[in-house]
């Protein structure tokens, strides 16, 4: 029996390698082991930094470089033979701050820019910059040239040896001002870029620094840096204001601090913050709730007329003046009949008590003692009176 117990376990063994090296085999034929790169799009800073790429660039090519939030309380001073492209199109920039960049420019900076687009029939004036020299960004659409036909321009103004293929965006264009030509500009042109007279850079020297207007900056994007020669473009931009040391820095500009509301109305209308501020309060007064004891003011006492009507009986009750309240019900009692019945009047006292009696069910000598009869001896008569009359008046 151990003979046999043995002999079944080796046949299980033998068919176990067997099935592996089936699967061994059949897994070597069929299944293949490779990589395969899938791209997931930007992520970390470069999802919100779209000159993140041209950052990294030129500090490999050993340029400092570095983005900057511009007047920002911590924002480092720029330095004369520093360089500043400034991404945005400078909605925000008033008038103070365009001369803060303007300042900086004029002792030995370079200030790159762009602009806001606009066509020429509904230009709106808001750059504090461009205006100064007489510049806007145009949208400028050619019938010769279609949008389809988007090729790069060559660039020789910044080499005299080399030229570089920088593709400009062609409908965006720079323009003057009014009939102006180039050469009424009041700023010295160091270098201009053009395509079939349609100007797409423009190298301004203003003071002792320079001006750089583009009219797009999307070839230093990420997705564009690596296009055409828009590397080699930048990184001549970033040279081209440094001193003979190289010791500048390349900053960069992704958005600006805004100006707030509240910062812009405290400049300009502060008379009418402090009075806004002063009504805030005076409100916040009022509604809320104090605390403490509640001071009862001592109202006036009121009492309804009835009570005064009672008051005025009783006084007449206590005096005696019993005929008086009497005549005062007759009287009404008189009012009201002739009002209902004014037929009655031309009738005899008789057949007035005859009507009354019908009407009240009363007996006509107690109709004629409560109407004509004014003795009242006793309390109760004058109630039963009263009574009476009360009736006849319901009657009626």
């Amino acid at each position: 029996m151990n003979n046999t117990r043995e002999n079944s376990n080796t046949y299980s063994y033998v068919l176990l390698a067997i099935a592996f090296a089936v699967l061994a085999w059949w897994s070597y034929s069929h299944l293949e082991y490779r990589f395969e790169e899938v791209d997931k799009g930007y992520q970390g800073e470069a999802r919100t930094n779209s000159l993140l790429a041209a950052e990294y660039f030129l500090l490999r090519m050993g340029q400092p470089a570095e983005k900057i939030n511009l007047f920002a309380p911590d924002q480092k001073s720029l330095q004369e033979d520093d360089t500043l492209l400034v991404s945005s199109n400078r909605i925000s920039f008033d008038q103070r701050r365009s001369s803060q960049l303007l300042d900086w420019v004029k002792q030995g900076g370079h200030l790159i820019i762009t602009g806001k687009n606009y066509s020429r029939d509904d230009y709106i004036s808001r750059d504090h910059i461009l205006d100064a020299l007489g510049l806007f960004i145009e949208w400028k659409i050619s019938k010769d040239k279609p949008f389809e036909d988007d090729l790069p321009i060559d660039i020789d103004v910044l080499d005299d040896e080399n030229f570089w293929q920088v593709n400009f965006v062609d409908y965006l264009v720079i323009s003057l001002r009014g009939d102006k030509q180039w050469s009424e500009l009041d700023s010295e042109i160091i270098w201009k870029i053009e395509d079939q007279d349609r100007v797409h850079g423009l190298q301004l020297r203003v003071g002792q620094g320079r001006l750089t207007v583009l009219s797009d900056l999307r070839m230093f994007h990420n997705d564009y840096i690596d296009h055409y020669d828009h590397a080699a473009f930048l990184y001549a931009l970033s040279q081209h204001s440094a001193d003979a040391s190289g010791t500048g820095v390349f900053y960069y500009s992704l958005y600006e601090d805004h100006v707030s509301l509240y910062q812009w109305l405290w400049q300009y209308a502060s008379p009418l913050m402090i009075s806004l501020i002063l009504l805030v309060i005076i409100v916040l007064w009022m509604i809320i709730p104090r605390f403490g004891p509640i001071i009862h003011v001592q109202q006036p006492v009121r009492q309804r007329f009835q009570e005064h009507l009672s008051a005025a009986g009783n006084y007449h009750w206590r005096q005696g003046h019993y005929s008086y309240l009497l005549g005062e019900v007759r009287r009404q009692l008189s009012q009201q009949l002739k009002l209902k019945h004014p037929e009655w009047q031309a009738v005899s006292r008789q057949d007035q008590l005859a009507h009354l009696a019908e009407l009240s069910g009363l007996e006509s000598p107690l109709i004629e003692s409560a109407l004509f009869d004014s003795t009242v001896e006793r309390a109760n008569d004058f109630i039963n009176k009263i009574k009476i009359l009360e009736k006849l008046r319901k009657c009626l």
